[in-house]
């Protein structure tokens, strides 16, 4: 008889221990999480949604096999489509001015926030003339849908919406969204502000006027011919479209004949004719199913 401290024990496979690198693959991340947590990172991107942070990334490893080259692309796109329109502070001037709401008055205050973003400051000269002249229009009738929006809510009290109608605000930006969200509710504006990229996320949202102001530039840049998809997609009544007459570098040389052929090959795509409105910051192209 063996002496019983003499035995042998068989492991169960399911419960061997990984190796050290098993181990460690199992925990790495993948690339594209990879280049997301570096974007998350910055303090310039970390509060665009998730769905913009992963397409960038995937747009980035497309072009570059190393998740560090890959996060270094991403943000110099991000910066082109985003980090340049939005100045620093820009958030911060945007809270203060909504918390001063209830003291000040609506047009001052709302002025005042739309300083703190280049494409709306641009509009402020003829904020009031373009207010009407879309007004008279347009029309709305219902659900006004404004996509990319940037600070464009805060143009409201010259829209001449009727009280009833809602005005839905989207953009990828989550800190500026809050603020939007809280000034609608402020105003007493029926709707809401969605934190939510376009691009990966098309609109299923009824609309009977959909705003893309200054957005299609930023979209084409991201993805080519992102725009005719998006409003081929859209099933609104009254699709307004703006191109700004100059870059943010003040040049203007060409732009409106560019962005004039590219709304042309845009209504040719869609068969559908244009009104167009002109002012000398901005190019308004109305489409009209």
């Amino acid at each position: 008889m063996k002496d019983e401290k003499e035995h042998s024990v068989v492991p169960c496979a399911s419960l061997q221990p990984a190796s050290y690198g098993e181990r460690l693959c199992s925990l790495k991340p993948d690339p594209v999480s990879r280049v997301v947590e570096s974007l998350r990172s910055s303090v310039k991107y970390r509060y665009l949604c998730e769905a913009t942070l992963t397409r960038m990334a995937r747009w980035a490893l497309e072009r570059h096999a190393s998740p560090k080259d890959a996060a270094k692309a991403a943000k110099s796109k991000l910066h082109q489509v985003y980090g340049a329109y939005m100045e620093p502070g820009t958030c911060e001037r945007v809270a203060r001015g909504v918390a001063a709401l209830p003291e000040e008055e609506l047009r001052v205050v709302c002025r005042r926030i739309m300083e703190s973003h280049a494409s709306t400051r641009e509009r402020l000269a003829d904020l009031e003339e373009i207010g009407l002249a879309l007004a008279d229009l347009v029309k709305p009738q219902g659900p006004v849908l404004d996509l990319a929006c940037g600070l464009n809510p805060f143009a409201l009290p010259w829209m001449n919406l009727s009280p009833e109608l809602s005005y839905y605000a989207w953009d990828i930006d989550a800190r500026l969204i809050g603020h939007i969200d809280t000034f609608l509710a402020g105003i007493g504006c029926p709707g809401e502000a969605v934190c939510r990229d376009v691009l990966a996320e098309p609109p299923d949202v009824e609309a009977d006027v959909v705003l893309l102001l200054k957005a299609l530039p930023c979209l084409e840049q991201q993805e080519a011919g992102a725009s005719l998809r998006l409003l081929r997609g859209l099933s609104a009544r009254v699709v307004v479209v703006s191109f700004p007459s100059r870059s943010l570098g003040g040049r203007g040389k060409g732009m409106a004949d560019h962005y004039g052929a590219f709304m042309q090959g845009i209504c040719g795509a869609l068969d559908i004719e244009a009104r167009i409105l002109m002012w000398p910051s901005e190019t308004f192209y109305i489409l009209q199913r």
